[in-house]
């Protein structure tokens, strides 16, 4: 995911964010953030009717719309939205309904009248793969290393290190310093990069023993040293194995070992997974210690009781926007009181777990047995996501998007005009591959013809001498 401009959203507020989608993971994102009464500024094509007589025909147009969504749909590889268009416009008119799809590489505003802090987490996890990773691999050989950061969709590359070692010789010290400065380096740009808050799993690999060897200097170095605390507290979280090279399409070859896939599943999303622990336990060993579904935690968050809370995307989903809010400002001062407070997603099987008690459960500080008398309501759950709020006239909102209106059109063509540049950029990449390759193939041609000259021209002296020895012999004959 992918912002234009600044992302300058304060919480509590009004406000808009233009962003571009770069992958299936950025939709759940985006998903979780969307709620029905928001509006969203699109590019999309409408069939629109032309008569000319008797005679009827529709031609599909594209044009700029914004929509007060109504219905949100979500599936791996688009979101569905349908909503009532509320600027003029000469082909649909206002309070028309319009639907269209966000897939992969669409562009758009989003505007809510409200941001909360999940919202705003959100989508700034979604853009930034140091937060949404888990996974990290450091790929080494003698001189060469690189660090990617490894999500379910994409890998990226965020630091290399070149540098030239000399070559051992017998009775040279340079091989060795060369060494320790090119690990020193390594581990520099290893400690600046990776945030061990988020990265559940570290890989490190190389051909040889380069890997064991910067294990070794590691250990030596954090040793005793209190700037290495945070390296030397998630030593758990390393992992050793061979690489055929220090090159990004080892990664495959790396991450299909059977005890690569075994530790990486032991060891993601483990804080997830300690809090369920922690909550089956409490449900077999003191279940008056926990709380369960909306109307519980309404009565025992009144109460300052609550010491662990979790919810799930699902269950946010389903809140009006007062409701969010409400909740919002509940899970604000949980944190400020250092709660603990976790968001599971419903696309794994913890959130499955939690969404079957409700969406909101959790740990209280003490047993509270008269939540067992409180039957919290099942509410009925909607096919599409959350409740739409009666529609009020955010007048700030409003000017907003009427500004923005002409502006984002602009912004679209120009982004319309990146992507075809990109694809100029591309196409002439193939082109002078193609141009290189025959080339390559005319030269090897022309060096064939060369050699086969060469021969033909040896051929040609070798009969010569073959003929000037016959003259010759003819010659003595007669004399």
């Amino acid at each position: 995911m992918r912002f234009k401009g600044r992302f300058n959203i304060k919480p509590g507020q009004s406000g808009s964010i233009k962003i571009i989608i770069d992958n299936e993971e950025d939709l759940w994102a985006l998903y979780n953030v969307m709620a029905l009464g928001d509006y969203i500024q699109l590019a999309t094509f409408r069939k629109v009717q032309h008569e000319t007589g008797s005679k009827v025909t529709s031609k599909k147009r594209k044009m700029i719309l914004t929509l007060r969504l109504e219905e949100i749909d979500y599936r791996p590889e688009a979101i569905g939205i349908r909503g009532k268009n509320q600027t003029q416009n000469e082909f649909v008119a206002v309070g028309q309904y319009q639907s269209d799809e966000i897939g992969v590489n669409s562009f758009f505003t989003l505007y809510k009248s409200y941001w909360d802090e999940m919202h705003i987490e959100t989508l700034k996890k979604a853009a930034d793969i140091t937060q949404t990773s888990e996974v990290v691999a450091v790929l080494m050989d003698e001189g060469i290393a690189n660090l990617f950061y490894i999500s379910n969709t994409q890998t990226v590359n965020k630091g290399k290190i070149d540098l030239s070692i000399p070559k051992k010789r017998n009775g040279s010290s340079q091989h060795d310093k060369g060494r320790e400065k090119f690990f020193g380096q390594v581990l520099e740009k290893f400690l600046k990069n990776i945030n061990f808050e988020n990265v559940k799993v570290v890989i490190i690999a190389s051909p040889g023993f380069t890997q064991e060897d910067f294990r070794k200097y590691m250990v030596e170095k954090i040793e005793n040293n209190k700037d290495y605390s945070s390296l030397k507290n998630n030593l758990n979280k390393l992992i050793y194995t061979h690489s055929s090279s220090a090159f990004k399409h080892s990664l495959q070859e790396i991450l299909s070992k059977q005890e690569i896939k075994k530790n990486i599943t032991d060891v993601k999303c483990v804080d997830d997974v300690a809090a369920m622990a922690k909550f089956n336990e409490i449900l077999l060993t003191e279940m008056d210690k926990a709380f369960f579904g909306k109307k519980q935690f309404e009565y025992v968050f009144e109460k300052n009781a609550i010491d662990i809370l979790i919810i799930t995307d699902g269950y946010l989903r389903k809140l009006s926007g007062k409701e969010r809010k409400d909740l919002s400002q509940k899970i604000k001062q949980l944190k400020s009181n250092e709660k603990e407070v976790y968001q599971f997603s419903s696309l794994h099987d913890t959130g499955e777990r939690i969404d079957e008690f409700g969406g909101i459960v959790g740990i209280l500080r003490y047993a509270m047995p008269e939540l067992s008398e409180m039957d919290d309501e099942q509410e009925e759950e909607k096919k599409n996501t959350g409740n739409v709020d009666e529609e009020i006239k955010d007048e700030n909102l409003l000017q907003l998007i009427n500004n923005n209106s002409e502006s984002y059109t602009q912004e679209n063509q120009d982004n319309e005009e990146d992507e075809k540049e990109e694809k100029k950029e591309e196409k002439k990449e193939k082109e002078e591959k193609k141009e290189d390759k025959k080339e390559k193939k005319e030269k090897k041609g022309k060096k064939r013809t060369k050699e086969e000259n060469k021969n033909i021209a040896q051929q040609k002296r070798k009969y010569q001498r073959k003929r000037s020895s016959f003259d010759n012999d003819e010659d003595n004959d007669e004399y």
